[in-house]
């Protein structure tokens, strides 16, 4: 196999992502959908297991992160990541090329399958907001022929009709193979900035980065005045034909026209532990930081002086905090479980609960702009990702690796956008997937990279070209690994040009001191952990998906 390119005149982007910036990129991709159902979760499982579990999810994710990284940098002549590796070619460098394949063909089911979902979630959400906006919404339905415009209903479980609506209602037939204006609007934000490299979709990302941060702070504002009321279902005689309108409302100050009171909001909404609900704990944690495989294409891009633990830690962590807040604050502010032990109608995402009727229109627009702001900008994220793994290991040619990794999903899309046949494929391939590659691969890739490649002191150091043996490395499997002891120090360089403008990544130390005594990591004992521990984890989730399927 040639080595794989690195060009930016072959389809890649140049090293320009500052510190910052990567804080940015990787925040908004450690976040998503899966911050908005943790407020059900606490109810359903109590809150001292999903803190627990999300911070040592969040711990280990983030280790296998700059595991991946580390990985990366002890490929020879990669120190500073000048040649470009994406994950798929990592693969190959250190397991062949039958593996190469069977891990390109996971990581593009893996992203396009995220990416799907989040087509057709935003593309849902931005209907909503249209004819939340304008009062009206169209789209063309090609399930009956002639295909023809017909325009949205009021009722979201029937949001297409090929008859008139009324109050709500369908008086014709309910369509599913419809193209919607809110499809459209998406697909022509989405396609151009997917012909664009990562490093210019930066200033989208701080606009996705900002509207993260704006608009979840909504949410906390809202939830915090919430927890002044009691939790009512009231009667709406505008709101024909169903005339119910949920949550957290004084009803007009009419308590003739309160229909349901689940009492007081408060902390003590949330218990301690829930040995009932369990369940799907380990996969919501689990969901929530299966970005590891995106970061690859952002240390190929970012600047040389940017510390890569810095800014992965920092992200994760302000990920962390915000996933754990919206938990706690969401499950204090609305009655998710009802008393019987059941779920409450539309607590899978709390962002349903914000678009009531009887919520603030600022909290209504908050949650359809948190969506918009979010999913959106992330879509051509992934798609600049899968395309340049498809470069990156010369599977196609540049137009060519566009077309599937950017043009090719919306196309696919297009034929089962209200259909819900395509977004549980794609959940299942999430499911089946991401907790392999996002969280077991790495840790393998890290391991291969400690028994396999160089000490990452041993690699061509320099700037500007300037290079240095600094090792001789021969086959011996102790020298492989290398010995600290015999490393040499980058600060005694005292040429200035033969440092290298990228630290060692140095995932795990190879010490810590505590209390004075010195004690040694072993790293590969700590990656075998890792790959126990997340092949069990994800394994676990498949099968509790599947007995609830069941």
């Amino acid at each position: 196999m040639s080595d794989p390119p690195r060009s930016a005149e072959e389809g890649f982007g140049s090293k320009k992502i500052t510190f910052w910036g990567s804080v940015c990129l990787n925040l908004n991709n450690c976040m998503g959908a899966a911050m908005v159902t943790m407020p059900l979760l606490f109810q359903q499982a109590g809150w001292f297991t999903n803190v627990l579990m999300m911070t040592l999810i969040y711990v280990l994710s983030t280790l296998a992160g700059t595991m991946l990284c580390e990985a990366m940098q002890r490929i020879p002549g990669n120190f500073e990541f000048k040649q470009r590796y994406e994950f798929a070619t990592t693969v190959r460098h250190y397991w062949g090329g039958r593996a190469y394949w069977l891990f390109q063909i996971l990581y593009n089911l893996s992203m396009q399958a995220s990416n799907i979902a989040s087509m057709i979630i935003s593309a849902q959400v931005l209907d909503e907001f249209v004819r939340m906006i304008f009062g009206r919404n169209y789209a063309l339905q090609y399930q009956q022929w002639p295909p023809s415009i017909i325009h949205a209903s009021s009722d979201p479980d029937v949001p297409w009709c090929s008859g008139s609506v009324a109050h709500g209602q369908c008086s014709g037939e309910t369509l599913t193979f419809v193209i919607s204006l809110g499809y459209v609007i998406c697909m022509a934000i989405c396609i151009p900035f997917g012909y664009l490299n990562l490093d210019e979709n930066m200033w989208f990302q701080w606009f996705s980065f900002w509207g993260l941060l704006g608009f979840t702070m909504v949410f906390w504002l809202q939830f915090g005045v919430s927890l002044s009321y009691d939790d009512t279902v009231c009667y709406d005689p505008l709101n024909v034909p169903y005339g119910v309108t949920a949550s957290n409302m004084t009803c007009d100050e009419d308590p003739s026209r309160i229909i349901v009171d689940y009492g007081a909001n408060g902390p003590h909404r949330t218990s301690f532990f829930v040995a009932g609900g369990q369940s799907a704990v380990v996969g919501i944690a689990t969901f929530a930081y299966a970005y590891i495989v995106t970061i690859p294409s952002w240390v190929n891009e970012k600047r040389p002086d940017v510390n890569i633990n810095a800014a992965v830690w920092l992200p994760a962590s302000i990920g962390l905090f915000m996933k754990i807040l919206t938990g706690l604050l969401g499950a204090w502010a609305f009655a998710l479980m009802l008393p019987g032990g059941g779920q409450r109608d539309n607590s899978d995402n709390i962002l349903d609960l914000l678009l009531t009727d009887a919520m603030p229109a600022a909290s209504q627009y908050a949650a359809y702009l948190w969506d918009i702001t979010t999913l959106i900008p992330g879509i051509p994220v992934l798609a600049i990702m899968v395309r340049y793994n498809l470069l990156s290991g010369r599977v196609c040619g540049r137009f060519a690796a566009f077309f599937w990794g950017v043009v090719a999903p919306w196309i696919v899309t297009m034929f089962c956008y209200e259909s819900n046949v395509l977004l549980v494929f794609c959940n299942w391939v999430a499911i089946v997937v991401q907790g392999y590659i996002n969280f077991v691969v790495p840790a393998l890739l890290y391991r291969a990279a400690l028994l396999h490649a160089p000490d990452e002191h041993a690699e061509d150091l320099g700037r500007g070209g300037a290079k240095r043996r600094l090792l001789d490395i021969n086959n011996d499997d102790d020298d492989i690994i290398g010995d600290p002891g015999n490393a040499p120090d980058i600060a005694s360089l005292t040429d200035v040009n033969m440092r290298p403008t990228q630290g060692p990544v140095n995932a795990l130390p190879r010490s810590i001191r505590i209390c004075g005594r010195t004690f040694r990591i072993n790293r590969i004992w700590f990656a075998n952990f890792m790959v126990i521990f997340f092949t069990v984890m994800s394994t676990a989730s498949i099968v509790l998906n599947i007995v609830e399927v069941a």
